[in-house]
């Protein structure tokens, strides 16, 4: 008996013994359609044992019993099977996240799969690897049709964006920001660390639910909330040295001396002197150092950029406390940044405060808050303007003493009295600026039934600033020091209310929302200023003897809106959208008040259809097109109105105070309305691992506001009005793809590409152009026909290489040899203002982006590229080309000196002539570039290093490097425009640009 019952015990456990002697297990791998999947990465979970499936999607690999199998593969859903046989088949179930992730949508949210609007989403983990200050920086090349211009590097100075360019003449193109539903002007108080995703909504079809403020586009941020789950703190820490990049090269000591002397002998010699007269018989203007000619060593030899900029080491900390139980979710962050300039005497520094908290009070009652509460300080002595230090360290003759050029060192007489030392003006003038900004927005979601919900929310924003300025009087050549003051204080509240209606038939998916809103801001500012200080001691103006100035302003404007949307989608394949908005503003006049902002947009999901399901390769093929209207508002807060100006009057004998009527009224003057047309395909191949996406696009934007004339009997010369129309057309193209994944490896890459064609159709009633100026000179037309802003100026064909080349060409003023070749454009003969036409503009042909991922094991790096083709940056500061009472950039070696040595031909000779001050395309620059964005490592710690210890559960480290490499024609700024950047006159540089820094950080991220 018992040897019969051991031989049943034996029989049973046999295989089981043979099992766990034998470890290897194989199986197939197939998708729902029982089609082999080949390259199923097959893991041991917890162990560093996998393999992958061959082509036949078999796979071989060795386990134990009561292990667990993980097999993952891009675009299906991972699922994990115990290990009881030896044989072990599995079918994989097709991933359709992506298709499901929910998009931000004004007033709401949307499945990708249906949205059938032009909207990019940027995650907010796709930023955080720059080595930046601010998130608008960290777009650079990551959204198609969304163009971020780095006007400088000034910390604290917030980036251009332009989404689709530009429509509007005389006002504001830029988008509406919007965080986390509130309206703000820009992104400088939200940190990168707290962004969970970025939405930018690009066509009218998707903006118009914000009516008269979404025709220039709009982001929407969303920042973190609390997942549900244990508490999470997370502490996130960046150290990123700075170095100065886009130095701009000058003359040193040996080569501003001959150009100097060459310049004062050629200038003297036009002016009909003999350039062998020595200084007494000579203009201060025209004479020359003695020490140039017998001991330049002597004088100094100073590199102004070398001695007033600095490597810097800029500081970034987060720390955050994120959750949620069933009744309350959480996050609570806060932020410090410390960024000193890379030009000394600069910096800029923010602490911030982020809260997101919302709690169920009832089943059918939640209530949130929103709070972001931030402190900017910033120290700028006014360095990227005209006559500051920057222009001043490019200006600076090098031969100026480290004290000279200042009231307390003397003043080199050789060098223009317009010339203060940089290093003084850096030191000497301060400009501390202070910023306090609290935006708040408390809510409460009413659940009626399931699918009927109301959310209402009250929200302000407080904007405090002061402003506090004092010149020492060692930088102001005796007119002793001076100082001002100022205070200003913005005010906007919102209230919005939203009822939602969703419900899911059998073979529908149905959604609408009706809303009401109403904003309300407000803004008071109050000026002084002073002179007659004693000493530099006391720098308030207290101290001050004489009021130099005085003012003080106020402004308020309203809005009250009514919005609706409704969209569907029928068995998941024919989608539809459709929105209207009905804005009233105070901006506008009493008889257009009031304005409609409707759109529609329609989709179809192809690859849903039946006759596409054998075709396994093809994921995802969406169609949609959209029309709809969207506004621009920001024309100032009583342009329609008849303002009152202060005026004298005499009354007997006597001056006494009045008012007169200082502008035309416009009763009619409404918004700027941009009526766009979009056509997109969305494709995605082998599962999603190629996702394409095209759009075309047709913005026209009409009655545009202008500056138009008027009868003078009128009172007035000129009124404004609704009569222009300007188009934007182009392409967008977005490409996602994974190209390698596999167990241990995996490489995505993302690259975008865009264009646009920006054109004028009509400018009032008689199409009459409009000239743009800078620094005084005519340098832009906007016309019929041709984009806004075109450079508009005399073409160059080089110079005037010999007499023979002289005499055979007209001229313009006062020319000769080695002066500026003008062409002769209409061919008269004649150099005149008839022979100005278009040299280009600001837009490039096309810009583009790619960021490539790569992860092995615990490592991942990445690198981002962006650049552009085409474009124009205007470099007004060519007024000053060719005078030596300053400094002038390296290309001037390059100058025409003789006939024998003519230089490159293009750049002319040195003198100070009537030709200085002509614009030409001699003061274009071309505006391509491809940059080496940023290259980022990181290594994230296995678990099996941290599983001894209850305190730390992940731990990642960090190495990266902003602004690795560029190619341009600009000194490292392509984008650089800090002189003017308006419609008018874009891309003007005026040699006011801070230097744009090359970044260099070392971070951690921990988890507790």
């Amino acid at each position: 008996m018992i040897k019969r019952m051991f031989f049943i015990v034996f029989s049973c456990l046999l295989p089981l013994i043979l099992f766990s002697q034998n470890n290897t297990i194989k199986g197939l791998t197939t998708d729902e359609n029982a089609e082999p999947l080949i390259g199923v990465n097959i893991v041991v979970k917890g162990k560093t044992i996998g393999t992958v499936s061959d082509v036949q999607g078999n796979y071989i690999i060795n386990a134990q019993p009561g292990e667990i199998l993980v097999f993952s593969y891009i675009g299906y859903e991972s699922i994990e099977v115990p290990i009881t046989q030896n044989v072990i088949n599995v079918i994989l179930k097709e991933d359709v996240t992506y298709l499901d992730e929910v998009v931000a949508i004004g007033y709401g949210s949307q499945k990708r799969s249906n949205v059938t609007n032009a909207i990019s989403t940027i995650k907010g983990e796709d930023l955080i690897s720059r080595g930046t200050g601010s998130a608008d920086e960290a777009l650079i090349g990551k959204v198609a049709g969304v163009r971020v211009m780095q006007m400088d590097g000034m910390p604290g100075r917030g980036m251009d964006i332009k989404v689709r360019g530009i429509s509007s003449i005389n006002f504001s193109n830029n988008p509406l920001y919007v965080i986390d539903g509130f309206p703000v002007d820009n992104l400088r108080s939200v940190t990168t660390g707290d962004i969970e995703s970025i939405e930018v909504l690009k066509d009218a079809a998707s903006t118009a639910i914000y009516g008269s403020r979404g025709s220039q586009g709009v982001i929407l941020i969303t920042t973190k909330r609390g997942a549900k789950g244990k508490p999470v703190v997370q502490l996130n820490t960046d150290l990123i040295v700075q170095r100065p990049w886009s130095k701009i090269n000058v003359l040193n000591r040996d080569e501003w001396i001959e150009f100097a002397i060459e310049e004062r002998n050629n200038t003297y010699e036009l002016n009909g002197g003999d350039r062998n007269n020595d200084n007494s018989k000579r203009a201060a203007a025209y004479q020359i150092d003695p020490l140039w000619l017998t001991d330049p060593t002597s004088l100094p030899d100073h590199d102004w950029y070398d001695i007033t900029t600095r490597n810097a080491l800029m500081q970034k900390y987060q720390l955050s406390v994120s959750g949620a139980t069933d009744d309350v979710k959480y996050y609570i962050s806060s932020n410090w940044l410390d960024q000193p300039g890379v030009v000394l005497y600069t910096d800029f520094n923010r602490l911030s405060f982020t809260s997101n908290v919302e709690g169920s009070v009832k089943d059918f009652l939640s209530i949130g808050v929103n709070l972001n509460a931030s402190q900017e300080e910033q120290n700028d002595p006014q360095t990227s303007s005209n006559a500051a230090g920057v222009s001043r360290i490019q200006l600076t003759p090098p031969v100026i003493g480290l004290e000279q050029n200042t009231e307390n060192g003397g003043y080199y007489p050789y060098a223009g009295s317009f010339i203060i030392n940089p290093l003084a003006q850096l030191r000497d003038e301060t400009r501390f600026y202070k910023t306090r900004k609290i935006r708040a927005n408390v809510y409460a979601d009413v659940k009626f039934t399931s699918e009927f919900k109301l959310r209402s929310s009250f929200g302000a924003y407080l904007n405090n600033s002061t402003t506090q300025q004092y010149i020492m009087a060692n930088l102001t050549r005796g007119k002793g020091s001076s100082g001002f003051a100022e205070s200003t204080e913005n005010t906007n509240y919102l209230t919005e209310h939203v009822l939602s209606y969703e419900k899911l038939f059998k073979d529908i998916e149905f959604g609408a929302i009706g809303g009401f809103s109403y904003q309300e801001n407000s803004f008071y500012s109050i000026y002084a200023a002073r002179s007659g200080f004693a000493d530099d001691q006391v720098k308030t103006l207290n101290a001050g003897t004489d009021m130099t100035g005085a003012s003080s302003s106020m402004n308020k404007w309203t809005m009250m809106s009514f919005f609706t949307r409704l969209n569907v989608a029928y068995k998941n394949r024919y989608l539809g959208y459709i929105s209207l908005r009905r804005d009233g503003s105070s901006r506008f006049g009493k008889d257009s008040k009031w304005g409609y902002f409707p759109a529609v947009s329609l989709g179809w999901r192809i690859s849903e259809e039946e006759f596409m399901k054998d075709l396994t390769w093809l994921s995802n093929l969406k169609l949609k097109g959209s029309y709809g209207v969207a506004g621009n508002n920001n024309i100032g807060n009583y342009a329609p109105y008849s303002t009152l100006a202060s005026n004298n009057y005499v009354w007997g004998n006597d001056v006494v105070p009045g008012y007169s009527i200082g502008g035309y009224e416009n009763s009619h003057l409404g918004w700027e309305k941009t009526h766009t047309l979009d056509v997109g395909l969305e494709m995605g191949f082998l599962k999603n691992r190629i996702q394409f996406n095209v759009d075309y696009f047709n913005a026209r934007t009409k009655d545009l506001l202008l500056n138009l004339n008027i009868p003078q009997v009128t009172g007035f010369s000129s009124a404004m009005k609704n009569l222009g129309e300007v188009e934007n057309q182009g392409f967008e193209f977005e490409l996602t793809t994974t190209n390698i994944y596999r167990k241990n490896f995996s490489w995505t890459t993302n690259a975008n590409i865009s264009n646009y064609l920006n054109k004028v159709l009509k400018l009032g009633d008689d199409n009459a152009p409009i000239y743009g100026y800078a620094d005084g000179y005519m340098v832009t037309i906007t016309e019929v026909g041709q984009p806004i802003g075109s450079y508009y100026m005399f073409g160059t064909d080089g110079v005037f290489m010999n007499q023979e080349d002289f005499d055979s060409n007209p001229h313009y003023k006062t020319q000769k040899v080695g002066d500026t070749k003008y062409i002769d454009y209409n061919k008269d003969g004649v150099i005149d203002n008839d022979d100005k036409f278009i040299q280009g503009n600001a837009y490039p042909d096309f810009t583009y982006g790619m960021t490539n991922t790569f992860t092995y094991k615990d490592f991942n790096l990445s690198f981002s590229v962006d650049g552009q083709v085409g474009g124009k940056i205007l470099r007004s500061f060519g007024r000053q080309d060719g005078q030596s009472r300053g400094n002038v950039w390296k290309f001037w070696l390059d100058r025409w000196k003789s006939e024998e040595d003519p230089g490159n031909g293009k750049v002319p000779r040195a003198v100070v002539s009537a030709n200085m001050t002509t614009p030409s395309s001699f003061w274009l620059f071309d505006q391509t570039y491809f940059a080496l964005r940023n290259i980022s490592l990181g290594y994230t710690v296995p678990q099996s290093f941290l599983k001894n210890q209850n305190i730390i559960s992940s731990l990642n480290f960090k190495l990266s490097v902003d602004n690795v490499y560029m190619y341009d024609h600009y000194n490292h700024a392509p984008t650089t425009a800090n002189q003017s950047n308006s419609a008018i006159v874009p891309n003007n540089d005026s040699a006011t640009t801070y230097p744009i820094s090359q970044n260099y950080t070392i971070g951690i991220s921990c988890t507790f």
